[in-house]
């Protein structure tokens, strides 16, 4: 299941802005869907080694740069970045990239296994309920959302 981490602070701050961006970017400047994006980012590879905390993707890139990342993975073509300098929103997109960077940070869950415990639409639902709390209770309700999930 899921093992509590040493979470060092510079990679954490990297982790939630790397992937807080890039599912904003995704969806705002590329016009992807939230689970659009986030089937991709699995199918890419690149979910497996944000989830494994490898510096490349999670410290060594911008969300931008991560969005292209995984499109050019899937497609085999290059891309510019798209970025809007106006575009950082702070959206329900972003809350649910931060959540979930959290997640992998904190509590040392994939980002597999947090979209087979909680689909993307959930993780919409839970931005209202949730972008409000604190990182402490963040974690504290979303760990046991996941602990008490059936497909945990």
């Amino acid at each position: 299941m899921t093992k509590e981490v040493p979470a060092d602070p510079f990679m954490m701050a990297g982790m939630m802005d790397c992937l807080s961006i890039a599912i904003e970017n995704a969806v705002l400047e590329w016009g992807d869907t939230l689970e659009g994006f986030l089937d991709k980012f699995i199918r890419s590879g690149l979910e497996k080694a944000f989830s494994d905390q490898a510096p490349f993707v999670t410290t060594g890139c911008t969300g931008e740069e991560l969005v292209v990342k995984v499109y050019e993975r899937l497609t085999g073509q290059p891309l510019d970045i798209r970025v809007n300098p106006d575009m950082l929103q702070y959206s329900e997109y972003f809350w649910i990239g931060y959540a979930i960077a959290l997640l992998v940070a904190e509590k040392g869950f994939t980002v597999r296994e947090m979209l087979e415990c909680i689909p993307p639409q959930e993780w919409l639902r839970l931005y209202h309920l949730g972008r409000e709390y604190g990182d402490e209770l963040l974690l504290e309700k979303l760990s046991k959302y996941m602990r008490t999930s059936k497909s945990i």
